[in-house]
């Protein structure tokens, strides 16, 4: 496998990749250092916008230079030009040591965004389902760490993990409700947990897998139908996108590897990998 670097970067926990098909423009954020980053396939050029809070996921949205972005405590569009910050609902405003982390739009358009303890310790994290207006609806509740989102219309189903519990469950969908209690769709190695996930056009979920150093394609059954093995060893998420929708964009975490960082040269970097499979195309958020 050749892995092509997007970001030289050494990000300490570079997240959620999207990919916007429009500007050809790929984005991720550095959670802790607040930062949301972008790369233009076209021009090979990098920016960022410093956040005033940790960023956790973002999104293009239907209107130019105009970016929806998961704050620790909030959910915001950004200005690209001016650089304002305007909220469109906050989050676990009741339980003030949560924070946003992994998201994505829905088929239907909605935002579902997970929470989290931030200290890593408490079953306290959330599902919620956010509209353009800004309503919300908690679908979940007693989350440990919120993580993954991927929808299969075709069958039915939207996956959501738990890292805290290294379990993918596959959850009803359109018609959403817990399933938590049966047995999970895919369970990972101990040691490791599931983190962010792509959907291909085949109906597999790619998830990346914190501490197991690899990317698991699993297929519908939940079977694991391919295994890449990555250079370093916390992916945090994978995207896919490029002109022909199969190149495939992990980003991944340094933190906590201080003392492997030399046998990890690569870990806190954006990287691309070609694959067979296409990807399901990353979906805007569109504003009112």
């Amino acid at each position: 496998m050749t892995f092509k670097t997007i970001s030289s970067q050494r990000h300490q926990l570079a997240e959620g990749p999207y990919w916007c098909a429009e500007t050809a423009r790929l984005f991720w954020v550095d959670i802790p250092m607040q930062q949301v980053w972008c790369w233009d396939s076209l021009t090979g050029e990098h920016q960022h916008w410093l956040m005033p809070e940790k960023v956790s996921a973002v999104f293009a949205t239907n209107k130019k230079d105009v970016l929806l972005v998961v704050l620790a405590t909030r959910v915001a569009v950004f200005d690209c030009q001016t650089h304002r910050l305007e909220t469109l609902c906050t989050l676990d405003d009741d339980l003030p040591s949560n924070r946003g982390n992994d998201a994505k739009v829905a088929p239907d358009g909605s935002l579902w965004v997970g929470t989290m303890d931030d200290n890593e310790v408490l079953c306290q994290g959330r599902l919620w389902r956010i509209t353009a207006d800004g309503q919300k609806q908690c679908l979940l509740d007693n989350v440990g760490i919120a993580n993954t989102f991927a929808w299969d219309e075709s069958r039915g189903c939207m996956y959501f993990a738990d890292s805290m519990k290294g379990q993918i469950h596959k959850f009803p969908y359109p018609g959403f409700q817990d399933v938590r209690g049966a047995a999970a769709f895919a369970q990972t190695p101990e040691g490791s947990g599931p983190d962010g996930s792509a959907m291909d056009d085949e109906g597999a979920l790619w998830n990346a897998q914190w501490d197991g150093q690899r990317i698991v394609r699993y297929l519908p059954d939940g079977s694991e139908g391919a295994v890449l093995k990555l250079p370093f060893a916390r992916p945090t998420s994978c995207a896919f996108g490029g002109p022909e929708g199969k190149t495939l964009f992990i980003t991944s975490a340094s933190v906590g590897l201080e003392d492997q960082l030399a046998e990890q040269p690569l870990a806190g970097q954006v990287v691309a990998l070609e694959v067979e499979q296409r990807g399901a195309p990353s979906r805007p958020f569109q504003l009112i």
